[in-house]
């Protein structure tokens, strides 16, 4: 089954502060691929059902609703420090 995947305005705002947001949008693509797919299996464990997973370039904070089916990127942003 796939899940849908919803990437909140503030998420999508947060991308743009990456030194590369080239490489942000990239990322993102990649990681909302899998979030699709298993977003259970991404990234670690937070409260309930809020998970956070970095990557490369970016990290993200989401929420997975499997009675709905759907992933909610709440937050995102720059994985490492400048």
């Amino acid at each position: 089954m796939t899940y849908a995947s919803v990437w909140m305005a503030e998420a999508v705002a947060g991308l743009a502060r990456a030194p590369d947001p080239a490489a942000a949008d990239r990322e993102a693509a990649w990681m909302d691929t899998m979030l699709r797919r298993d977003p259970r299996s991404m990234g670690e464990s937070r409260s309930g059902a809020d998970r956070v997973w970095y990557g490369d370039v970016i990290g993200i904070y989401f929420r997975v609703d499997d009675a709905a089916m759907t992933v909610r990127v709440l937050l995102a942003g720059p994985a490492r420090r400048r």
